[in-house]
């Protein structure tokens, strides 16, 4: 998505390796997350898939919206600021919520009577690990990354996500942590595609670099060329003039 609006944007150029690899990526992310599930149809399902294509958006436009502040803040404050207004959003968002039945009802359909404000013991560390780590801390890592890299770049590494949360479930249930955790099949093969995704994006970002780069020698070179040429006509414009003087 954020490769769409970049490219729309003109900032970027839809270059073969970069769509190609995006959607190797993409392809190995659905397999892992899809391959022998039960997908059921309903009403919650398409509002649940609604609600997190407009999640891709808003995260996309944060890295998007976030490239032009980058000459006047540092990654830290975009982000700190980011999250001041996010919060504000988050309590009128939870206000609204927990007064409204309807809304708590879809939202939380399984949450036992007199839980609105209550949050369960057994929650607490995961919460904290959810805030500091995979909230904040990603948050903070990808913007000061987007400083420096292409939009699409910074976020071609979600495919990841299911990737890595299908090994590290094998890696808990082999150490003896179920729980409600399922060890992967045969779909933890689509690690593969994304990791071949990824290598044909991170191959087309280091070509451009790479371009990009001779091409600013190219005219630094022409440029000091070019002021030696002029110099040296100065100089020969010099010699004529005192030449016609001694004349």
């Amino acid at each position: 998505m954020v490769t769409a609006i970049a490219i729309g944007l003109r900032w970027e150029k839809a270059t073969p390796y970069k769509i190609l690899g995006i959607f190797i990526a993409f392809g190995g992310a659905l397999f892992i997350v899809f391959w022998g599930a039960n997908i059921k149809q309903g009403s919650e399902e398409l509002a649940g898939n609604i609600l997190y294509f407009f999640n891709c958006l808003g995260t996309a436009l944060y890295i998007i919206c976030a490239k032009p502040i980058f000459k006047y803040y540092p990654a830290m404050s975009i982000t700190g600021w980011s999250y001041i207004v996010a919060s504000i959003m988050m309590m009128v968002a939870c206000l609204v919520g927990n007064n409204v039945e309807s809304i708590y009802s879809f939202v939380c359909d399984d949450c036992p009577a007199g839980s609105k404000w209550r949050v369960p013991n057994n929650a607490i560390y995961a919460l904290i690990y959810w805030i500091l780590l995979t909230s904040v801390g990603s948050y903070l890592l990808m913007t000061w990354g987007n400083r420096y890299a292409d939009a699409s770049l910074v976020l071609a590494y979600t495919p990841l996500q299911p990737a890595t949360s299908a090994v590290l479930s094998f890696i808990l249930i082999q150490a003896g942590f179920t729980g409600k955790l399922t060890e992967p099949g045969i779909n933890i093969l689509g690690v593969i595609g994304i990791f071949i995704g990824l290598a044909f994006v991170i191959y087309d970002n280091r070509k451009n670099q790479r371009l990009q780069q001779e091409e600013r020698e190219k005219r630094e070179y022409t440029k000091v060329n070019d002021l030696a040429y002029d110099d040296s006509k100065a100089d020969g414009e010099d010699e004529v003039f005192f030449e016609d003087d001694a004349i």
